[in-house]
């Protein structure tokens, strides 16, 4: 039997399903990052639900942007319950902008409503997320990790501007220019400097209990094929899993597999498949 809850109250949220999430930190690192970035003071998410399936929770979905809804790692749905979900879905929710889920429940659940609906589904990126406990391959170009300061900010912005739109997310430069400055400000941006100049950078996001994700990993295109962010992530990651965390995670591009042999040999391993589809 399946059945949908639809939440209002964001405390009570979490305290149904955080316990559930961590089962799979890595797996669920944006659903949990997002949820721990929300309090009480925050505008409320524009949807929050679980579904449930013998009475047991087997999805959470959160929807804080206005263009997708985070699915977190299910549990085995048959594709008739996979229906059942969307059908509860269409009846719960007015619009259904898209979804950023494990590959195979999302890729079913947009199709029934698609069908149903009559709207187009559109694959914006076939992702995979890898995670990683112990560093395979050290950094070997001439060059050190360091922290991205203040003096930075006029390279970071250009590269933000610069990342945001290879991987599909494009933003102004405006807001490449403030969002540079929140993240120096907040001292999880790392950049790979070689000869005093810096060659690629990378951040940290979304700590959980055990597992920190790693992301805006960008290397200008004159500095590239040079192993750089090989290096960057490398060195980055060996300092986070010293910092306490158990593992470390990170998105990438199904369809770059450039990247995907890096973070590979550098020892982070896949585990799970993940898909965003908007209508």
């Amino acid at each position: 039997m399946i059945r949908l809850l639809k939440y209002d109250d964001l405390t009570v949220f979490k305290k149904d399903i955080i316990s559930y999430l961590v089962q799979n930190e890595a797996e669920n690192n944006l659903v949990l990052g997002v949820l721990q970035s929300l309090s009480e003071k925050d505008e409320i998410p524009f949807f929050m639900a679980t579904v449930l399936k013998d009475n047991e929770l087997g999805l959470v979905l959160l929807q804080t942007k206005p263009n997708q809804i985070i699915l977190s790692k299910p549990v085995s749905f048959t594709s008739k319950e996979i229906q059942v979900i969307g059908e509860k879905l269409i009846n719960a929710i007015q619009v259904i902008p898209g979804f950023i889920g494990e590959k195979k429940l999302t890729i079913e659940l947009a199709a029934y409503i698609s069908n149903v609906k009559g709207i187009q589904a559109n694959v914006l990126m076939e992702q995979i997320i890898y995670k990683l406990e112990k560093i395979k391959k050290e950094p070997h170009t001439n060059g050190k990790i360091r922290s991205v300061i203040e003096n930075d900010h006029h390279i970071i912005k250009e590269w933000l501007y610069q990342f945001c739109n290879e991987t599909n997310q494009p933003i102004s430069l405006e807001e490449a220019d403030k969002r540079a400055a929140r993240m120096i400000d907040k001292g999880n941006l790392v950049a790979w400097e070689v000869n005093g100049e810096l060659v690629s950078m990378a951040a940290s996001i979304r700590p959980t209990p055990n597992n920190i994700t790693i992301s805006y990993v960008y290397t200008p295109i004159s500095e590239r094929k040079m192993g750089y962010a090989s290096d960057c992530v490398s060195a980055f990651t060996q300092i986070l899993l010293d910092r306490g965390y158990k593992t470390t995670s990170l998105y990438t591009n199904l369809n770059n597999p450039t990247s995907n042999k890096i973070y590979i040999q550098i020892g982070y391993e896949p585990i799970m498949d993940s898909i965003v589809i908007q209508f």
